[in-house]
Protein backbone atom coordinates (compact mmCIF):
# COMPACT_ATOMS: atom_id res chain seq x y z
CA UNK A 1 0.00 0.00 0.00
CA UNK A 2 1.45 3.68 -1.02
CA UNK A 3 1.25 6.71 1.11
CA UNK A 4 -2.19 7.95 1.77
CA UNK A 5 -1.75 10.71 -0.05
CA UNK A 6 -0.92 11.20 -3.81
CA UNK A 7 2.40 12.67 -5.20
CA UNK A 8 0.76 16.19 -6.03
CA UNK A 9 -0.30 16.78 -1.98
CA UNK A 10 3.33 16.14 -1.26
CA UNK A 11 5.20 18.30 -4.17
CA UNK A 12 3.10 21.85 -3.19
CA UNK A 13 4.01 22.23 0.59
CA UNK A 14 7.69 20.53 -0.73
CA UNK A 15 8.39 23.07 -3.19
CA UNK A 16 6.51 26.10 -1.17
CA UNK A 17 9.18 25.58 1.33
CA UNK A 18 12.09 25.08 -0.20
CA UNK A 19 11.57 28.34 -2.32
CA UNK A 20 11.65 29.99 1.00
CA UNK A 21 10.56 33.02 -0.18
CA UNK A 22 11.55 32.67 -3.40
CA UNK A 23 9.14 33.20 -6.71
CA UNK A 24 11.04 31.48 -9.23
CA UNK A 25 9.83 27.67 -9.87
CA UNK A 26 8.87 26.00 -12.97
CA UNK A 27 6.17 22.99 -13.05
CA UNK A 28 6.22 21.99 -16.82
CA UNK A 29 3.61 19.15 -16.82
CA UNK A 30 2.95 15.29 -17.57
CA UNK A 31 4.24 15.71 -21.64
CA UNK A 32 7.32 17.56 -20.82
CA UNK A 33 8.22 15.50 -17.38
CA UNK A 34 7.79 12.33 -19.58
CA UNK A 35 10.43 13.46 -21.73
CA UNK A 36 12.73 15.37 -19.45
CA UNK A 37 12.79 13.59 -16.31
CA UNK A 38 11.72 16.04 -13.50
CA UNK A 39 8.08 17.47 -11.90
CA UNK A 40 9.66 21.04 -10.94
CA UNK A 41 12.98 23.30 -11.75
CA UNK A 42 12.76 26.26 -9.11
CA UNK A 43 15.50 28.32 -6.68
CA UNK A 44 15.66 26.71 -3.83
CA UNK A 45 16.62 29.25 -0.97
CA UNK A 46 15.82 26.76 2.27
CA UNK A 47 19.06 27.08 4.38
CA UNK A 48 18.19 23.66 6.19
CA UNK A 49 18.04 21.95 2.64
CA UNK A 50 21.07 23.18 1.69
CA UNK A 51 22.84 22.15 4.43
CA UNK A 52 21.71 18.78 4.29
CA UNK A 53 24.23 18.61 0.92
CA UNK A 54 26.73 20.57 2.81
CA UNK A 55 26.84 24.06 1.38
CA UNK A 56 27.43 26.86 3.30
CA UNK A 57 25.85 29.34 0.53
CA UNK A 58 23.44 29.04 -1.69
CA UNK A 59 24.28 28.03 -5.23
CA UNK A 60 23.16 30.42 -7.51
CA UNK A 61 22.30 28.10 -10.45
CA UNK A 62 21.79 28.22 -13.77
CA UNK A 63 19.59 29.29 -16.78
CA UNK A 64 18.46 26.22 -17.97
CA UNK A 65 17.47 28.14 -21.42
CA UNK A 66 21.17 29.22 -22.09
CA UNK A 67 22.29 25.19 -22.23
CA UNK A 68 21.94 23.11 -25.23
CA UNK A 69 19.40 20.32 -24.86
CA UNK A 70 19.57 18.70 -28.20
CA UNK A 71 18.92 15.66 -27.06
CA UNK A 72 16.09 16.07 -24.90
CA UNK A 73 14.47 18.12 -27.96
CA UNK A 74 14.84 15.44 -30.46
CA UNK A 75 12.85 13.10 -28.11
CA UNK A 76 10.11 15.92 -28.01
CA UNK A 77 9.86 16.54 -31.58
CA UNK A 78 9.70 20.37 -31.81
CA UNK A 79 11.14 23.43 -29.38
CA UNK A 80 9.97 24.85 -26.36
CA UNK A 81 11.53 27.32 -24.28
CA UNK A 82 13.19 26.77 -20.63
CA UNK A 83 12.86 29.17 -17.54
CA UNK A 84 15.04 32.21 -18.44
CA UNK A 85 15.86 32.56 -14.56
CA UNK A 86 18.25 30.98 -12.36
CA UNK A 87 16.81 27.44 -11.30
CA UNK A 88 19.30 25.65 -8.64
CA UNK A 89 17.16 22.73 -8.27
CA UNK A 90 15.46 19.86 -10.55
CA UNK A 91 13.73 17.86 -8.19
CA UNK A 92 11.39 14.43 -9.18
CA UNK A 93 8.89 13.91 -6.29
CA UNK A 94 8.01 9.97 -5.39
CA UNK A 95 5.26 8.63 -3.40
CA UNK A 96 6.57 5.90 -0.97
CA UNK A 97 5.40 2.52 0.04
CA UNK A 98 5.82 2.57 3.93
CA UNK A 99 7.14 -1.25 4.86
CA UNK A 100 7.49 -3.10 8.15
CA UNK A 101 9.73 -6.19 9.08
CA UNK A 102 13.33 -4.36 7.91
CA UNK A 103 15.70 -7.77 6.68
CA UNK A 104 18.74 -8.51 8.17
CA UNK A 105 20.82 -6.57 6.02
CA UNK A 106 18.57 -3.48 6.25
CA UNK A 107 19.17 -3.58 10.28
CA UNK A 108 22.70 -3.80 9.84
CA UNK A 109 22.42 -0.39 8.80
CA UNK A 110 20.27 0.94 11.33
CA UNK A 111 16.96 -0.02 9.68
CA UNK A 112 14.08 -0.75 12.59
CA UNK A 113 10.56 -2.33 11.86
CA UNK A 114 9.32 0.77 9.59
CA UNK A 115 10.71 1.92 7.14
CA UNK A 116 9.54 3.53 3.48
CA UNK A 117 10.67 2.84 -0.19
CA UNK A 118 10.05 3.91 -3.99
CA UNK A 119 10.39 2.04 -7.00
CA UNK A 120 13.40 3.81 -9.71
CA UNK A 121 12.00 4.07 -13.29
CA UNK A 122 14.94 2.23 -15.32
CA UNK A 123 13.65 5.19 -18.24
CA UNK A 124 13.20 7.99 -15.83
CA UNK A 125 16.60 7.67 -14.20
CA UNK A 126 18.42 7.05 -17.71
CA UNK A 127 16.66 10.53 -18.54
CA UNK A 128 17.73 11.85 -15.09
CA UNK A 129 21.51 11.17 -15.24
CA UNK A 130 21.75 12.72 -18.51
CA UNK A 131 20.31 15.74 -17.02
CA UNK A 132 22.34 16.21 -14.03
CA UNK A 133 25.78 15.15 -16.47
CA UNK A 134 24.68 18.06 -18.69
CA UNK A 135 24.40 20.58 -15.86
CA UNK A 136 27.46 20.04 -14.65
CA UNK A 137 26.97 19.93 -11.21
CA UNK A 138 25.59 24.01 -11.89
CA UNK A 139 22.13 22.16 -10.08
CA UNK A 140 21.53 19.59 -8.08
CA UNK A 141 19.02 17.46 -9.89
CA UNK A 142 17.22 15.09 -7.09
CA UNK A 143 14.53 12.47 -6.00
CA UNK A 144 12.33 13.67 -2.94
CA UNK A 145 10.02 11.69 -0.95
CA UNK A 146 8.39 12.21 2.66
CA UNK A 147 9.53 10.65 5.44
CA UNK A 148 5.50 10.10 6.54
CA UNK A 149 2.95 8.32 5.02
CA UNK A 150 -0.42 9.82 6.27
CA UNK A 151 -2.13 12.43 5.26
CA UNK A 152 -2.82 13.59 8.92
CA UNK A 153 1.02 13.89 9.32
CA UNK A 154 0.90 15.65 6.22
CA UNK A 155 -1.75 18.44 6.76
CA UNK A 156 0.63 18.81 10.20
CA UNK A 157 4.24 19.10 8.55
CA UNK A 158 2.49 21.90 5.90
CA UNK A 159 0.64 23.67 8.91
CA UNK A 160 4.03 23.66 10.46
CA UNK A 161 5.85 24.51 7.35
CA UNK A 162 8.35 21.17 8.12
CA UNK A 163 8.06 19.15 5.12
CA UNK A 164 11.81 20.03 3.91
CA UNK A 165 12.68 18.39 7.55
CA UNK A 166 10.79 15.69 7.18
CA UNK A 167 11.60 14.37 3.79
CA UNK A 168 14.67 12.11 2.34
CA UNK A 169 16.24 13.77 -0.29
CA UNK A 170 18.87 11.73 -2.53
CA UNK A 171 20.96 13.11 -6.13
CA UNK A 172 20.23 10.68 -9.37
CA UNK A 173 23.70 9.77 -9.99
CA UNK A 174 23.89 8.16 -6.43
CA UNK A 175 21.45 5.63 -7.85
CA UNK A 176 22.74 4.74 -11.07
CA UNK A 177 22.02 0.47 -11.76
CA UNK A 178 19.81 0.56 -8.95
CA UNK A 179 16.27 -0.28 -8.88
CA UNK A 180 14.90 0.81 -4.94
CA UNK A 181 15.64 3.70 -2.56
CA UNK A 182 15.00 2.46 1.26
CA UNK A 183 14.99 5.09 4.03
CA UNK A 184 13.77 4.99 7.45
CA UNK A 185 14.18 8.88 8.54
CA UNK A 186 14.82 12.35 6.44
CA UNK A 187 18.23 13.43 5.21
CA UNK A 188 20.15 12.15 2.34
CA UNK A 189 20.95 8.82 3.73
CA UNK A 190 19.33 5.74 3.01
CA UNK A 191 20.17 2.39 1.13
CA UNK A 192 20.37 1.62 -2.83
CA UNK A 193 19.10 -1.94 -4.16
CA UNK A 194 19.43 -3.97 -6.71
CA UNK A 195 23.06 -4.57 -4.78
CA UNK A 196 22.63 -3.04 -1.95
CA UNK A 197 24.71 0.09 -1.38
CA UNK A 198 24.50 2.18 1.64
CA UNK A 199 24.92 5.91 0.37
CA UNK A 200 25.09 9.18 2.68
CA UNK A 201 26.54 12.81 0.85
CA UNK A 202 29.71 13.59 2.12
CA UNK A 203 29.86 16.72 3.69
CA UNK A 204 31.07 19.85 2.06
CA UNK A 205 34.27 19.88 4.82
CA UNK A 206 34.70 16.34 4.53
CA UNK A 207 35.12 17.22 0.57
CA UNK A 208 37.22 20.46 0.84
CA UNK A 209 39.57 18.62 3.65
CA UNK A 210 40.07 15.59 1.26
CA UNK A 211 40.84 18.32 -1.66
CA UNK A 212 43.24 20.23 0.90
CA UNK A 213 45.24 17.03 1.71
CA UNK A 214 45.26 16.32 -2.13
CA UNK A 215 46.94 19.85 -2.79
CA UNK A 216 49.45 19.07 -0.62
CA UNK A 217 50.24 15.73 -1.87
CA UNK A 218 50.47 17.24 -5.45
CA UNK A 219 51.75 20.49 -5.45
CA UNK A 220 51.32 21.19 -8.08
CA UNK A 221 48.95 25.10 -8.09
CA UNK A 222 50.73 25.95 -11.37
CA UNK A 223 49.04 23.21 -13.01
CA UNK A 224 45.94 23.52 -11.33
CA UNK A 225 45.50 26.74 -12.57
CA UNK A 226 46.10 25.76 -16.21
CA UNK A 227 43.31 23.29 -16.26
CA UNK A 228 40.85 25.76 -14.50
CA UNK A 229 41.73 28.19 -17.07
CA UNK A 230 41.59 25.30 -20.24
CA UNK A 231 38.05 23.70 -19.08
CA UNK A 232 36.54 27.34 -18.57
CA UNK A 233 37.21 28.41 -22.16
CA UNK A 234 36.13 25.24 -23.27
CA UNK A 235 32.80 25.43 -21.75
CA UNK A 236 32.02 28.75 -22.71
CA UNK A 237 33.07 28.24 -26.39
CA UNK A 238 30.79 25.06 -26.36
CA UNK A 239 27.80 27.36 -24.99
CA UNK A 240 28.64 30.86 -26.01
CA UNK A 241 26.22 30.20 -28.94
CA UNK A 242 23.23 30.20 -26.47
CA UNK A 243 24.86 32.02 -23.86
CA UNK A 244 25.50 35.81 -24.01
CA UNK A 245 27.62 35.67 -20.29
CA UNK A 246 29.74 32.87 -22.15
CA UNK A 247 30.42 35.01 -24.91
CA UNK A 248 31.24 37.92 -23.32
CA UNK A 249 33.74 36.44 -21.49
CA UNK A 250 35.18 35.13 -24.47
CA UNK A 251 35.36 38.45 -26.11
CA UNK A 252 37.27 39.86 -22.65
CA UNK A 253 39.22 36.60 -22.67
CA UNK A 254 40.55 37.03 -25.84
CA UNK A 255 42.10 40.72 -25.00
CA UNK A 256 43.87 39.19 -22.07
CA UNK A 257 45.33 36.77 -24.44
CA UNK A 258 46.46 39.52 -26.36
CA UNK A 259 48.56 41.04 -23.48
CA UNK A 260 49.64 38.38 -22.72
CA UNK A 261 51.32 38.05 -26.43
CA UNK A 262 52.30 41.63 -25.55
CA UNK A 263 54.00 41.68 -22.08
CA UNK A 264 54.71 37.72 -21.50
CA UNK A 265 53.07 37.83 -18.45
CA UNK A 266 52.38 33.78 -18.48
CA UNK A 267 53.53 32.95 -14.88
CA UNK A 268 49.65 34.84 -13.90
CA UNK A 269 47.47 34.15 -17.21
CA UNK A 270 46.24 31.44 -15.82
CA UNK A 271 45.15 32.66 -12.85
CA UNK A 272 44.06 36.06 -14.08
CA UNK A 273 41.93 34.11 -17.02
CA UNK A 274 40.36 32.05 -14.27
CA UNK A 275 39.81 35.08 -11.97
CA UNK A 276 37.97 37.45 -15.16
CA UNK A 277 35.88 34.47 -15.42
CA UNK A 278 34.57 34.76 -11.60
CA UNK A 279 33.89 38.25 -12.28
CA UNK A 280 32.21 37.88 -15.19
CA UNK A 281 29.74 35.40 -13.71
CA UNK A 282 29.91 37.06 -10.32
CA UNK A 283 31.54 33.63 -8.81
CA UNK A 284 32.67 33.47 -5.34
CA UNK A 285 36.19 31.86 -5.62
CA UNK A 286 37.32 29.92 -2.68
CA UNK A 287 40.92 28.92 -3.25
CA UNK A 288 41.53 25.50 -1.24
Amino acid sequence: MKAEFEEKDFEAPLYNELRFGSHRIATPGQVFEGKFGIDAALEAEHPLFWDLFGYYDIPKGVVLDHLRWGFMWRKLGRKRRLPTFNTNLLIQAKRPTPLRRASSLLKGYGFSSNYWRFEIAEHQQGILEKVSHHLRRKALVIYAAPAFCTLDDLYSHTEAQTVVENSNFVKVERLHNHRQWNYYQAGTSGIAHSEPEFIEDVSLNSMIEQMREFGQESENAPENLRYLHKMTVEACQEIQDHNPIAKYYLRLHGRLMRLDELYEIEETIHYSAFNLFCNVTKLKWLVV
